[in-house]
């Protein structure tokens, strides 16, 4: 039997501590139940693909720092293995900024000749970048990492290490540590960095960088797609900056990138192991309306895409989306669609021919699309709609676009 999202309608206080500031003014304002624990693990059959395991979301937002995080969550239901692919490289569009990024922290921090760890480093593409533009060292972290079968200019400048980063690792000096899309998935943050800290020690000159998702971009432009198991953080500008704080870093630069989509935080550790230098307070006040306001929008938006479907269903016409990531699988699931969408596009290679966690539509390449053409297209993130265009017209044909923003 399906279970529909179930969204609670006002606050409601529960004793829980946040994970960033230990604060227990936790305000739970919104909830998901029964929804995949894993969006970016496919599955090779429909059949285990909705027999994917689920987990609740169960959202608090803390009064006093910002942080929002799922008190649901479970750790023992998360298993990151090879299996696991959140990579977005393929796409063009954010291959591009990956490679600004690179180049940006190559040439700010002087990257040349030096020593860089990556936590979190997935198949390595962002350590290669930063290791082959400044011919630097790396170390790759990352209990998922495949090793590939033809080692590029790259492998002599980089070892990968097959675990979880932790202070076991201490002994690994780098000049810049670099974790992107990580933090997010960490229950206890705080403990976490904190960690990272005392591995670095009194190497005062070690430039940290993380990219996280940015909450705000969920609450005030409903990027509702990103609400998923996986993440059991949301952090908001205050929650990372008081994160830092706490855990004895000065903050260099903090900033919303990837048109909003995405949070990076650079900092230096200082002397002191603790406490806060900001105040978590600040700029808080516009948030809590925006949480406020959130159940009643996202249930808006749900409807209105239900009636999108319905609409599509009506005229007699198919509907496929673009994108077998974290949205796609969290759009599909929220909507029920196993029986409105056909399959799901996608360009990363690892994923096709395989099914959806939870709704089992298949995974077909964007060739599929010559010969079975679609009436309507769906684009997951908006961000990729110009080459998704591009990429449909040198198919041959033109459906009618919408996105899911």
């Amino acid at each position: 039997m399906r279970t529909s999202p179930m969204i609670s309608n006002q606050y409601t206080v529960q004793e829980s501590k946040c994970p960033v500031c230990n604060s227990i003014d936790i305000a739970v304002f919104f909830e998901i139940c029964q929804i995949p624990v894993h969006c970016n693990l496919l599955w090779p059959t429909r059949d285990e693909a909705i027999r994917a395991p689920k987990g609740d979301i169960r959202l608090g937002f803390c009064g006093h720092c910002g942080h929002i995080f799922n008190l649901a969550f479970n750790p023992e239901l998360m298993e990151y293995t090879q299996d696991y692919d959140n990579s977005l490289h393929f796409s063009p569009r954010f291959q591009g900024y990956a490679e600004l990024l690179a180049a940006r922290l190559v040439d700010r921090y002087d990257l040349q000749d030096k020593d860089i760890i990556e936590i979190g480093c997935g198949r390595g593409d962002f350590l290669r970048l930063l290791c082959e533009l400044g011919k630097n060292r790396g170390v790759g972290f990352d209990p998922s990492y495949v090793p590939e079968q033809n080692a590029d200019a790259s492998a002599e400048q980089i070892t990968f290490i097959r675990d979880f980063y932790s202070e076991r690792y201490a002994s690994y000096k780098a000049d810049f540590i670099c974790c992107r899309h990580v933090l997010e998935h960490i229950q206890f943050p705080r403990d976490f960095l904190s960690s990272v800290r005392h591995s670095i020690g009194d190497r005062f000159g070690t430039m940290v960088l993380f990219e996280v998702p940015n909450v705000l971009f969920t609450l005030r432009d409903l990027g509702i797609w990103d609400l998923i198991y996986e993440h059991c953080s949301y952090f908001s500008a205050s929650s990372l900056s008081y994160l830092f704080n706490s855990c004895g870093f000065g903050i260099c630069d903090l900033s919303e990138t990837y048109e909003g989509q995405f949070l990076c935080i650079e900092a230096l550790p200082r002397e002191g192991l603790s406490g806060s230098t900001c105040d978590p307070r600040v700029g808080l006040e516009g948030m809590t309306s925006d949480v406020a306001a959130f159940a009643d929008q996202y249930r808006s938006k749900v409807q209105a895409w239900r009636r999108n479907l319905e609409r599509i269903a009506r005229a007699g016409q198919r509907a496929v989306i673009w994108g077998a990531g974290s949205k796609g699988v969290t759009f599909l699931n929220t909507l029920e669609t196993q029986d409105q969408i056909v399959y799901a596009v996608d360009i990363n290679p690892r994923k096709q021919g395989m099914y959806l966690a939870g709704t089992g539509q298949q995974v077909v390449p964007p060739d599929f699309l010559q010969d079975d053409q679609p009436d309507v297209l769906i684009v997951m993130n908006p961000i990729y709609e110009d080459e998704i265009r591009q990429l449909t017209e040198g198919l041959g044909f033109t459906p009618e676009f919408m996105c899911a923003s």
